[in-house]
């Protein structure tokens, strides 16, 4: 039997990251958009071969969009009872007016579906996050001003949340459902350009794309080199942060002899401290012995 490359990848991750283990409870954040429906055909179909104890849907309703909102309600239930899945479904009583919507809606979203996790006995939450997503999320967060952290975009696995889609792009996803002879439902908001991810989305990228058609392939080269660098430097720096870490606070003569970017990064470990302007305010302060 020839597999679906979208099906190749998510047995290519299974086998190298050991993401789901045998005899799994996983729910499924199922919003009934092309992602969540290709996630869940192709759990599915690799039931058998992931050795998945249980496998259920889940949709929280944000309320905000009205009958579209309905409309992806119904999709999904419907969808479920054809898959002889089961579903739970959340519904969120989220002001459309609050500021930073999409953020608030996204917290609140993984709060319920932990909540759904915990009370149902599920041991994962597996989302259709796929490789497109990884490069939206690494160039907001680039433009937006942000570390290291921030161009490491999201793993596949991180907490009780695991991501089969991670090395899939969107193009496949499309195909992957379009074979199978399924449909899905359209979120509109999608194609608000006001939302920066969406400006990204639909502007952005194609535009980078004229130039690297393989975009997406450079992005997670990129990122698994920073990823292990990133292991390095969250080493040294738990050794610097034993070697600094004082009864007052800090040593000023054993920080002043670190490298600037571990320096940084200890600031970081100790104090939390995200602004660069904060950080480096916080090392002038301590040059002065304060």
């Amino acid at each position: 039997m020839k597999y679906h490359g979208l099906l190749r990848k998510v047995v290519s991750l299974q086998r190298s990251k050991r993401l789901i283990p045998k005899g799994s409870r996983i729910l499924v954040a199922f919003s009934g958009g092309v992602d969540s429906v290709a996630l869940s055909l192709a759990l599915l179909e690799l039931r058998d071969f992931l050795k998945l104890e249980r496998l259920a849907l889940a949709h929280v309703n944000h309320c905000i969009r009205g009958e579209e909102a309905d409309r992806d309600e119904s999709f999904c239930r419907d969808f479920a009872r054809n898959k002889c899945l089961e579903i739970f479904v959340e519904r969120l009583n989220l002001n459309p007016e609050s500021s930073n919507l999409e953020a608030r809606a996204r917290e609140l979203r993984y709060e319920a579906l932990e909540k759904i996790r915990e009370k149902e006995g599920f041991d994962l939450i597996a989302t259709a996050h796929h490789l497109k997503d990884l490069v939206e999320t690494v160039l907001l967060w680039l433009v937006r001003g942000s570390g290291r952290e921030g161009l490491l975009g999201f793993g596949e696995k991180e907490g009780r949340v695991v991501r089969p889609l991670y090395l899939v792009k969107r193009e496949e996803i499309e195909d992957f459902v379009r074979s199978k002879g399924e449909v899905w439902v359209e979120d509109s908001t999608n194609y608000d350009l006001s939302i920066p991810r969406n400006l990204i989305r639909h502007r952005v990228i194609p535009e980078l794309k004229k130039i690297n058609p393989r975009l997406e392939d450079s992005f997670l080269r990129l990122i698994d080199i920073l990823r292990e660098e990133e292991n390095l430097l969250r080493a040294m720096t738990q050794k610097a942060t034993e070697e600094v870490r004082s009864e007052k606070g800090i040593d000023r003569r054993a920080f002043m002899r670190l490298p600037k970017a571990i320096q940084r990064r200890v600031l970081y470990s100790l104090y939390g401290l995200r602004s660069l302007k904060d950080i480096e305010d916080t090392i002038r302060s301590i040059k002065k012995g304060s």
